[in-house]
């Protein structure tokens, strides 16, 4: 009987695998390997970080001072020949992807949760051309990321698949009754929506004195002005409105489970949004844009409407505020959805027998 494969995970820019400060990326990666069939022989290759999440083992990614995340890669390649490891999934970064597919002796696979920019010129093709050609396979978040990059490298040949998040929806509750409150969570930035969001909030409270919000937010030091503007209104709520920053993931897990409305109002595509799944995961009733990924998570579980429409998402979030069995039919709706789509061992065992196919050695289905 052939032997597992050993698996690595590498997270390179920016990434904090541990439960204080983990991104969405992070968690993702956790989940996969935690509900793995291989999860005892996979490693998390990632910078340092303080406390790292339970039950996964990690390899430090040293810190350099020269070459930047090249010289990472590098790095990771060599850690990787140590290790025998026979597949790496690189996350979100395509061209260290390549690299350790030319230096590692592993096969390869990008684990894109990003819309990957589509190549300019001659050159730009060429080059793409070459950074996708040592790889074993691309997995996408979503099947709108997967299709932009079909449209974008039609040139590529590896194998393509798309495996969204997942969630143990045991761990997952949809404990009623909730608060009359409304929450939004996301990175603070202007394409998140969350000015859109605060406006609209900032609207219905003034006629319905039951209800309070919170924003918690991450990237705060990306956009201050937009910080800044949301700081500013929330001040002049009168303590309804509550804004919090880069809080650890079990503390936004809690604030979603006790929210009777969720907001998830990225006004450009999301390659997925995972902020959507927690909120529907949570039984909170959810309004969202729908662009890119959200309308493969929500489905037709959620209130769609245009962030830009700031008339109609106020009318939105007010009609839902006052519409309780509306809310409760979203909820139940929501979690059966995420139950039925979104279950990480149906999702972890999508991405094992992916990596099987592209390890090539037939345990696909096993």
């Amino acid at each position: 009987m052939a032997r597992d494969p050993k698996i690595a995970y590498v997270l390179l820019r920016n990434a904090h695998f541990g439960p204080r400060l983990a991104s969405s990326v992070e968690l993702c990666v956790r989940d996969l390997v935690l509900y793995s069939r291989y999860a005892r022989s996979t490693l998390v290759a990632c910078p340092p970080v303080d406390e790292p999440f339970a039950g996964v083992e990690i390899a430090t990614i040293a810190d350099v001072s020269l070459g930047g995340n090249i010289a990472k890669a590098l790095g990771v390649a060599r850690l990787l020949r140590r290790r025998g490891i026979d597949i790496a999934v690189v996350e979100n970064h395509l061209p260290a992807a390549a690299l350790i597919a030319a230096t590692s002796g592993a096969r390869v696979l990008l684990h894109s949760h990003a819309y990957e920019t589509a190549p300019r010129g001659a050159a730009g093709v060429g080059g793409a051309r070459l950074k996708v050609a040592p790889l074993a396979g691309l997995a996408f978040v979503s099947e709108d990321a997967l299709a932009r990059f079909r449209d974008n490298f039609p040139f590529t040949r590896a194998p393509m698949r798309a495996i969204p998040n997942g969630l143990d929806m045991g761990a997952w509750s949809a404990t009623e009754p909730k608060d009359a409150s409304i929450l939004s969570v996301g990175r603070a930035l202007a394409d998140k929506g969350h000015i859109e969001a605060m406006a609209a909030i900032a609207s219905a409270l003034k006629t319905r004195p039951g209800w309070s919000a919170r924003f918690i937010l991450s990237a705060t030091d990306r956009e201050p002005g937009t910080v800044r503007k949301l700081r500013d209104a929330a001040e002049a709520s009168g303590g309804r409105v509550r804004i919090d920053a880069n809080l650890p993931h079990a503390e936004v897990k809690a604030a979603w489970e006790k929210s009777a409305i969720g907001l998830a109002l990225t006004k450009t595509p999301e390659p997925f949004g995972r902020t959507a799944l927690e909120a529907l995961a949570s039984g909170a009733a959810l309004i969202s844009s729908g662009l890119g990924g959200l309308a493969e998570v929500c489905g037709p579980c959620a209130v769609t409407v245009d962030p830009n429409d700031a008339g109609g998402l106020a009318a939105a979030l007010g009609a839902l505020m006052d519409a309780p069995d509306r809310r409760a039919d979203l909820a139940r709706a929501g979690r059966k959805r995420v139950e039925a789509l979104f279950d990480i061992r149906a999702v972890a065992r999508r991405m094992d027998d992916f990596i099987d196919a592209c390890v090539g050695e037939g345990r696909a289905g096993s």
